[in-house]
């Protein structure tokens, strides 16, 4: 699998705000706060279900100070993490559809 194309989105089940230039997430089942700098909380707003990684990268290229590669790297790593802690599952694609 191309994880460069896997769509993302966040999960439903969790509790957010923006507070100044970051972005706090709860985790109602473990009652866990995670706290996203600048650069997480604008990823955050842009994880619609409908981009992927190289997506995501493409826009941080785009508004941050930062090669293509190494965004699609950092991006990659950054939605592995949030994976892991289930704050950002990948969209499941429907029976028969294709991707």
């Amino acid at each position: 699998m191309n994880t460069a194309s896997v769509l993302w989105q966040k999960n439903p089940a969790l509790a957010w705000r923006e507070i100044d230039n970051a972005t706090v997430i709860i985790s109602p089942n473990d009652s866990v706060m995670h706290e996203l700098n600048d650069t997480g909380s604008f990823l955050w707003k842009n994880i619609d279900g409908y981009k992927s990684a190289a997506d995501l990268a493409a826009l941080l290229a785009e508004n941050y100070e930062v090669a293509p590669d190494i965004a699609l790297a950092d991006i990659q790593s950054l939605l592995a993490e949030k994976s892991s802690r289930k704050l950002i599952p990948p969209v499941q694609a429907a029976v028969g559809e294709s991707r």
